[in-house]
């Protein structure tokens, strides 16, 4: 990929390893669905998912050591962590993992918002390495998502993974451009976990789709702004990575988002019109699902979204995770000098996007390898036994 006269110089920092780790536990979410008697064809064919994989005999912390010991991390003193998964209202997980569990002294820097932290803490460590002369940081991104059985149609995207990355100057795997980032936030209750519900959120299923879209594409708006001259975004990206609540959620916006991008602003109706009257979804989603039929859009999905898919259904949807699980799957088939742009999304609601250079092809994760392992099949006794001990524990966690 050649720079254009008009772009800055692409900044020599980013992430050089990535070490990942997802329970051996799982329960197929066609049998969730038939648990709660949802038509299981529309976990599958629906929204694209397989499997939901179970923290059963593990927990964030132990699979955030996993992931950190794929890495190499003795040498880094600065740890940046993003989860929504913590019930303590003042120490972070972080500690409990890294420094009781890992056995290290630093002092971890643990954020939250929503999805989008894992992101976030990217950044962060990417700033941290510039701005200490080449120090290496590490970013971890690590989450298990559980929805109250009242709310079926959420607990079946059920999914729990952490990733680590290593990230230092002269990087190994992907360079980032952190200086020139999209960013859009709004206030937006699509999804919150109250201390009275923890550890279920409250989804405002309606609200949640028009959000999504709309804070992404804000966030690519404000992208074109700090990247003048960039050219047409889909055709200068390879590849297009995207937090995936479920892998249709992605169809659904890279459609809009193409849309845009051939056409322009739909006239009739907009995502902001359905984001303050959620009722006008249906309508709007015609203009997305047309799209997704035509042969030039289906083309581009097959051939630059599709491919960070391949993982996702497997591990269900593991909140700041998420988009790194697609990150990988991405990195495993990325050619060198080949681009590719993240959108992360968090409710609540924000979204932040940026480029990533490939610095090398032929990455290969161990992800693969712990999805067809298998691990254990989740009985429905023991998935219930699972969701009622998890409650319990966080319900007995005393706030600090």
């Amino acid at each position: 990929m050649i720079a254009r006269e008009s772009e800055p110089v692409f900044p020599n920092v980013g992430i050089s390893q990535i070490g990942v780790a997802i329970p051996e536990h799982y329960m197929k979410v066609a049998e969730i669905a038939k648990l709660r008697g949802l038509d299981p064809n529309f976990a599958t064919k629906g929204l694209g998912l397989l499997e939901a994989r179970i923290p059963y005999e593990t927990s964030i912390e132990d699979l955030i050591v996993k992931a950190v010991q794929h890495i190499d991390y003795q040498d880094v003193k600065r740890f940046y962590v993003g989860t929504e998964s913590d019930s303590d209202m003042s120490k972070p997980l972080a500690v409990t993992a890294l420094n009781k569990k890992l056995g290290l002294t630093v002092v971890p820097v643990q954020s939250k918002f929503a999805c989008l932290e894992g992101v976030q803490a990217l950044l962060l460590a990417c700033e941290y390495s510039v701005s200490h002369t080449g120090k290496p940081a590490i970013a971890i991104a690590a989450d298990r998502s559980i929805y109250h059985e009242t709310d079926p149609e959420a607990e079946i995207t059920s999914g729990c993974a952490a990733v680590a990355m290593r990230v230092e100057m002269n990087p190994e795997l992907l360079a980032l451009d952190y200086p020139h980032i999209g960013q859009y936030a709004e206030d937006i209750d699509d999804f919150r976990i109250p201390l009275r519900t923890a550890p279920f959120p409250e989804v405002d299923g309606p609200l949640t789709k028009p959000a999504f879209l709309k804070c992404i594409k804000w966030a690519v708006a404000d992208w074109k702004i700090e990247n003048p001259g960039f050219g047409p975004i889909l055709d200068r990206l390879d590849y297009f990575v995207i937090h995936v609540p479920f892998s249709k959620m992605v169809e659904w916006h890279m459609a809009m988002f193409w849309h845009h991008e051939k056409f322009g602003e739909e006239e009739r109706l907009t995502i902001e019109d359905c984001l303050e009257n959620p009722d006008l979804w249906d309508e709007y989603k015609k203009t997305i699902d047309e799209t997704r039929k035509m042969p030039e859009f289906r083309e581009f999905f097959a051939q630059k979204v599709r491919p960070g898919l391949r993982y996702n259904s497997y591990t269900g949807n593991c909140y700041t995770a998420s988009i790194f699980i697609s990150l990988i799957a991405v990195l495993e088939q990325i050619g060198k000098k080949q681009e590719l742009g993240m959108a992360a999304y968090g409710s609540g609601a924000g979204s932040l996007i940026l480029r990533g250079r490939a610095m090398r092809s032929g990455f290969q994760s161990n992800l693969k390898e712990q999805i067809e392992k298998k691990g254990k099949e989740l009985t429905p006794e023991q998935y219930q036994e699972w969701r009622e001990r998890t409650l319990k524990e966080i319900r007995a966690t005393p706030l600090s």
